[in-house]
């Protein structure tokens, strides 16, 4: 199976978000705000996966001391990595892997809702 951009919402929110899931299921990058719209959100995706040749990497040491990485446009950032590397090298490799990927990935049709952990379930 191929790497897929999964389309998601979260249910007590109207935003929608992309991720891209490798082949063999684990979460390899996500867009780092929501959009109010599906084909925002697919927009959002076509748009990555066109300008990866001119989006820049920034990466940077967080509060717990481990690394992360995010692909900024113009400054504005448009993707990042889903959890953070305990070393530089693993760090920019995952962004790498997530350019390699995202290039032949597909977009998933469906719309995902999540509910959030810790949210407080419906009343049934």
């Amino acid at each position: 199976m191929p790497a897929t951009f999964q389309l998601y919402r979260f249910s007590d929110d109207d935003l929608v978000w992309w991720r891209l899931v490798s082949p063999n299921g684990r979460g390899v990058a996500r867009m780092p705000h929501g959009v109010g719209s599906l084909d925002e959100a697919r927009d959002a995706v076509a748009t990555v996966v066109g300008r990866l040749d001119d989006l820049s990497t920034v990466l940077r040491l967080t509060d717990t001391y481990r690394w992360h990485w995010v692909l900024q446009a113009d400054g504005v950032p448009v993707a990042e990595g889903i959890g953070d590397q305990d070393r530089r090298v693993r760090c920019e490799y995952a962004c790498r892997t997530f350019a390699v990927l995202a290039v032949t990935a597909r977009v998933d049709p469906a719309l995902v809702t999540f509910r959030r952990v810790g949210a407080p379930s419906r009343p049934r």
